[in-house]
């Protein structure tokens, strides 16, 4: 052990340093960013591992970038199936795009119920 100066030098040992690409470095620091950001840790993790997904970015961009009436039925349709699996859809040969679900079906026909009900005002139920 070398002593300069009253303090002793550290051994110059070399350890192999992994290397970083750019594309691991800005992926480290989004990663930052985003937990700074207070969100949930499990909830960011979760994003990223989805992000992995092939195509799930063009979908969440094409989502995202739809006109907003559009984007609010979607929305309401995700809500009223409740459950993902009950969702069934069918694309035909004019481009029209149908989902269907029995879930969001039996949902919409109760909002319709109530709605013709309350025409002249709320009623209670017993």
């Amino acid at each position: 052990m070398d002593v300069r100066l009253g303090r002793p030098m550290r051994s110059q040992s070399k350890r192999p340093r992994k290397k970083v690409n750019a594309q691991q470095r800005t992926r480290a620091r989004l990663l930052g960013a985003l937990a700074a950001c207070g969100g949930n840790p499990a909830d960011l993790l979760e994003l990223y591992y989805w992000s992995k997904e092939p195509g799930f970015t063009q979908l969440i961009r094409a989502i995202a970038t739809m006109p907003e009436h559009t984007r609010a039925a979607l929305e309401a349709f995700i809500t009223l199936a409740r459950d993902s699996k009950s969702v069934t859809a069918d694309l035909d040969c004019r481009g029209v795009l149908t989902f269907c679900s029995t879930e969001a079906a039996r949902s919409a026909a109760l909002a319709l119920h109530i709605a013709e009900d309350t025409e002249d005002g709320p009623q209670l139920l017993n």
